[in-house]
């Protein structure tokens, strides 16, 4: 069992990035390129998810985001990042 500080409490977003709250005070972020189903969604279906823990659903897409997998990386590699979310090397 997981415990409450780990537990998402918010879900917001940038123009490109979904931004998951946490109960302890993190907020783990994620370009939203990564999910082109909820890239593509309007405010009002983005705004409509439920929280489960460490995972966040949005009934209306049949969709979600596992929260262990964003932070491990298991995500399948996304379509390469819009130019304007490209770094440049140093």
């Amino acid at each position: 069992m997981h415990s409450e500080r780990s537990a998402a409490q918010n879900v917001r977003f940038t123009d490109e990035y979904v931004i998951i709250d946490m109960v302890d005070g993190r907020a783990i972020g994620m370009p939203l390129y990564y999910f082109p189903w909820l890239e593509a969604a309007n405010d009002a279906q983005r705004q409509n998810y439920e929280l489960h823990g460490l995972s966040v659903y949005w009934e209306i897409l049949d969709e979600g985001i596992d929260l262990i997998a964003m932070l491990t990386g298991l995500y399948s590699k996304p379509k390469p990042a819009p130019e304007s979310m490209r770094r440049v090397a140093m």
